[in-house]
């Protein structure tokens, strides 16, 4: 049982699921047929896969350091048409896709929106078990949808330290009586926002507190699918998807979410030395 574990015995455990969890999508993805190229944050090196059609980068298990207090983790998913990631940009994808493993197992699937559209499609799919004993994705949520909420998930928070702006950020939240849901896993935190409707997961930064999230393998595919249920996914720039993915390591900062709230995060992720 795992409470027989010491917490050092716990955090390899956590790297042993991540190395399992990405011999296994990969494993996935190459006998499919449809993908050309994949790249995963546990091996980031591009691979060829063999197949045609797309190409995927993925963080096969995102909160593998918090799977020792047995918290909720997941997968993210980005997809692109074609047989290259890097170079390309976040807008670019042909769709994204996160998978929640807690009390339940769902997946949330997203598409971008097609000209003319305000937002895309989301779906949120349940596993479940047939009396067959045989595994089922069925439909759950359709046409997910963000808006103003007052919820905030606070990540990198020891940034409120040079931060200023993010301090005052995260006492606006307080002093308004916002909701706070942080778990320390982004993808929970993530499907937190669509459950409910809407919030913000903010995560800027500081000198002693960079950036830590990948563009390729979790900012740009989860702002996707943010963007696509008609929220808001930024950076210092703009929008996260209209970053080119120069390489497989670039880090950056993000505010994901209700509009009112990323738009509200702006001199935060905004800081300069």
């Amino acid at each position: 049982m795992l409470r027989d574990y010491s917490v050092q015995q716990l955090l390899l455990i956590g790297l042993q699921v991540d190395v399992e969890s990405d011999k296994v999508v990969f494993n996935r993805l190459r006998s499919c047929g449809m993908v050309k190229t994949a790249s995963s944050e546990e091996q980031t090196e591009c691979q060829d896969l063999g197949g045609q059609g797309y190409s995927v980068a993925f963080d096969p298990l995102d909160g593998s350091s918090i799977v020792g207090a047995n918290f909720a983790v997941g997968s993210i998913f980005g997809i692109w048409p074609g047989d290259e990631l890097v170079g390309r940009k976040g807008s670019e994808q042909a769709a994204a896709v996160y998978a929640v493993y807690g009390p339940r197992t769902v997946l949330v699937v997203a598409w971008p929106h097609k000209r003319g559209d305000t937002s895309g499609q989301v779906q949120e799919y349940l596993l479940t078990e047939q009396q067959t004993g045989s595994r089922q994705w069925l439909l759950q949520r359709d046409n997910i949808s963000i808006k103003d909420k007052a919820v905030f998930a606070p990540a990198n928070l020891r940034a409120t330290a040079e931060n200023e702006e993010y301090q005052q950020l995260v006492q606006y939240w307080m002093s308004k009586k916002y909701t706070l849901r942080y778990s320390g896993g982004m993808v929970p935190d993530i499907h937190h926002i669509l459950t409910k409707g809407g919030g913000v997961f903010a995560n800027p930064v500081s000198k002693s507190a960079p950036a830590k999230l990948r563009l390729l393998y979790e900012a740009a595919p989860l702002a996707l699918v943010v963007e696509a249920a008609g929220g808001l996914a930024e950076c210092a720039t703009g929008s996260i998807l209209d970053v080119t993915i120069a390489n497989t390591d670039i880090r950056t900062m993000v505010s994901l979410g209700s509009k009112s709230e990323v738009m509200r995060s702006r001199p935060a992720l905004k800081w300069q030395q």
